[in-house]
């Protein structure tokens, strides 16, 4: 998934719930918006295992071929079980190793460039952009899914629901500096998603268009739909504080609940 990051980000972070990010019917409403039935090459960048292109391919024109790349060579080299899942739409997928910031292809090489959480991880999200805008074709379109991350720290749930102002505040603040020190290290900007918009216009890209999706996993009990068992495990593999661990003690409970609210933005341009 992410091109500057190493192996153990890629384990921690391709966890099941990724399954679960989309609706359906909300995908097949933004492969119309962006028109991607026109379009036959596409290009996965920071692919990982593939989640986004998989999901993306059936809105393809069939047979159409996909380059993903990776600078992480767990995922730069592929799979079996992708290819496969490719062939059974009639598609060739190739792998290749590949940095962000200098994209190993001609101008103008595809009719679809895109990533998903990639560039809140890039040193340069920006330079990143303007490698997508230079190796799509002319028309082409460049789709980014990427979130606000820190939005996170301010959702309520059964957890910290009663918790002081002093209590939230320094949660917030907390994750705020860790963001803006993950930044300053080149490390990414976790809330990129905010930005997307804006950098494709400051890099010329037309027809910018922006939305949020649609899809919420709310958690209760007894926590028996898929997404919410994958999300439990996700949360009980996670504890970094105190409200985390209160949160875990609930679920092994049954008492745990939250809004399952997140912020990705999915923004595309135009060459």
């Amino acid at each position: 998934m992410n091109t500057t990051q190493n192996l153990a980000h890629s384990e921690t972070y391709f966890h099941e719930g990724r399954d679960f990010w989309y609706n359906t019917d909300f995908l097949e409403l933004m492969a119309k918006r962006w028109n991607l039935s026109q379009y036959q090459s596409m290009l996965d960048i920071g692919c990982g295992l593939c989640h986004w292109s998989k999901l993306l391919l059936p809105y393809l024109q069939p047979n159409a071929q996909v380059t993903a790349v990776d600078n992480d060579e767990a995922w730069s080299e592929g799979n079996e079980s992708i290819e496969a899942y490719f062939e059974s739409f009639g598609s060739q997928i190739e792998f290749q190793s590949a940095d962000a910031h200098r994209l190993p292809f001609e101008n103008n090489s595809f009719d679809v460039v895109t990533c998903q959480t990639v560039l809140i991880h890039l040193r340069n999200p920006e330079k990143a952009l303007a490698e997508m805008r230079r190796v799509v074709k002319p028309n082409g379109i460049v789709i980014c899914a990427e979130p606000n991350n820190l939005v996170q720290a301010v959702l309520k749930d059964s957890a910290n629901r009663k918790e002081p102002i002093e209590t939230a505040t320094k949660r917030f603040e907390s994750t705020l500096s860790f963001e803006n020190l993950k930044r300053m290290d080149g490390k990414g900007h976790n809330s990129f998603g905010d930005l997307m918009a804006g950098t494709m216009n400051k890099l010329g890209f037309q027809e910018i268009q922006s939305y949020l999706n649609d899809k919420l996993t709310p958690i209760y009990a007894p926590y028996e739909k898929p997404e919410q068992q994958a999300a439990i495990s996700f949360y009980l593999d996670n504890v970094e504080n105190e409200a985390d661990e209160l949160a875990r003690n609930q679920i092994q409970s049954g008492t745990y609940f939250n809004g399952g609210g997140t912020m990705m933005y999915l923004v595309s341009g135009k060459k």
